[in-house]
């Protein structure tokens, strides 16, 4: 038994379910809080730990007090308006070219540089199926 199964609140269990055939039998124990508890044997006992309750109080709690937890909040980005408009422009410019060659848009990789603080489009490369080049060449396979 774990550390965290000796703190979990006890909750009644409610019906034991036998899962799985022959060498993988797992036993499902239904609590009364909902949760369920999967074991290799069927508890005799009464009650059992839920760990699923032990976890969401331990996640409640770092939530209500952020200062407490080890983690760090993720930084807060602020993004340029050129910028975003200058990826609309790409991703508008990626859908006129799939649409043009009929190919999907994820099959164009577009490559833009930075210049002077905005984006432009170097060259675009675009992945062609063998059914697209004998397509587009005119060319009966």
């Amino acid at each position: 038994m774990t550390t965290e199964h000796r703190k979990a609140p006890r909750r009644s269990i409610e019906e034991i379910k036998r899962v799985g055939g022959w060498g993988k039998v797992k036993y499902h124990h239904h609590l009364a809080c909902g949760h369920i508890e999967i074991r290799n044997r069927a508890s005799s006992a009464p009650k059992l730990g839920c760990a699923w309750c032990f976890r969401a109080s331990e996640r409640d709690a770092e939530l209500r007090n952020p200062a407490v937890s080890n983690q760090t909040p993720p930084p807060i980005v602020d993004s340029d308006p050129v910028m975003g408009q200058d990826e609309i422009d790409i991703g508008q410019t990626r859908a006129a070219l799939a649409t043009a060659l009929s190919v999907p848009a994820d099959a164009i990789d577009i490559v833009a540089i930075d210049a002077g603080g905005s984006l432009e489009i170097q060259n675009a490369l675009v992945f062609l199926s063998a059914h697209d080049v004998m397509r587009l060449t005119n060319r009966k396979a």
